[in-house]
């Protein structure tokens, strides 16, 4: 696996001059903990790179000075890559950055909302909570406690309404559940204005879904996969007669 490591503030604590602008890189002191892990690292085989913004401002060169430091610190790595280029790594550890989710969550962005009835999870849901999430910084499921109860062709669920919330919460997708009991409280849903755009399995196109009389954005998501939750159960009922017998 590829490590990439920022330098200073990450690998080491790097003070600043009394004006608080200019960081004096010749007395960074290294943090013997993350130095122990970058080469417990290195040693089990992974990637080491380390990469810094030294001298992206003022132009001057330090990496002699840099490379020194580690040598020093005994820092074990195989490359020192310069703010000017981005290398590729797998993981990027860096004490200014943030994961793009978390990111996600913070800004003012569109709240998108889908719903179902979310029973038995198999990963063409997790792909279509994925693909939501592209068009939304923060997503609500709206969970059906039984359809079956006014669409009679529907399977009722198996998994009762809170174990169905407790698995959806834990999607890193999902930033909040919401439980209906019929589709006119969905309905409602809708129609609250809390938010900017809904989403639908593409099988519904044909306009036969709850809230098309409702003026917000609509997204139909992908559903060409070969993931079924009805197959999946008749799969685990074969699986489980099988062993019966």
């Amino acid at each position: 696996m590829k490590y990439c490591f920022d330098i200073d503030g990450t690998i080491c604590n790097t003070p600043c001059d009394p004006d608080g602008h200019n960081q004096r890189y010749w007395d960074s002191t290294p943090i013997p903990v993350v130095v122990d892990e970058i080469n417990r690292l290195y040693d089990q085989g992974d990637y080491i790179i380390l990469m810094t913004a030294r001298g992206r401002g003022s132009g001057k060169d330090w990496t002699e000075l840099t490379a020194q430091q580690m040598k020093d610190w005994g820092v074990k790595y195989h490359e020192i890559e310069p703010m000017f280029h981005k290398p590729t790594a797998d993981l990027f550890i860096d004490d200014k950055g943030i994961d793009v989710e978390v990111w996600k969550r913070q800004i003012k962005g569109k709240r998108g909302i889908v719903a179902g009835a979310f029973d038995v999870l198999h990963p063409g849901y997790i792909r279509m909570f994925r693909e939501a999430k592209q068009h939304c910084s923060h997503l609500t499921v709206a969970i059906h406690t039984d359809p079956s109860t006014e669409r009679p062709h529907k399977l009722k669920p198996v998994q009762d309404i809170y174990e169905r919330r407790e698995i959806l919460e834990s999607i890193k997708y999902v930033d909040q559940c919401v439980i209906y009991n019929t589709e006119a409280d969905y309905h409602s849903y809708l129609g609250s204005r809390f938010y900017d755009v809904r989403f639908i399995g593409e099988d519904y196109s044909d306009g036969s879904y709850t809230g098309k009389d409702i003026d917000i954005e609509v997204i139909f998501l992908d559903r060409k996969h070969k993931y079924s939750t009805t197959k999946l159960k008749k799969d685990i009922v074969t699986s489980w007669r099988s062993n019966e017998s």
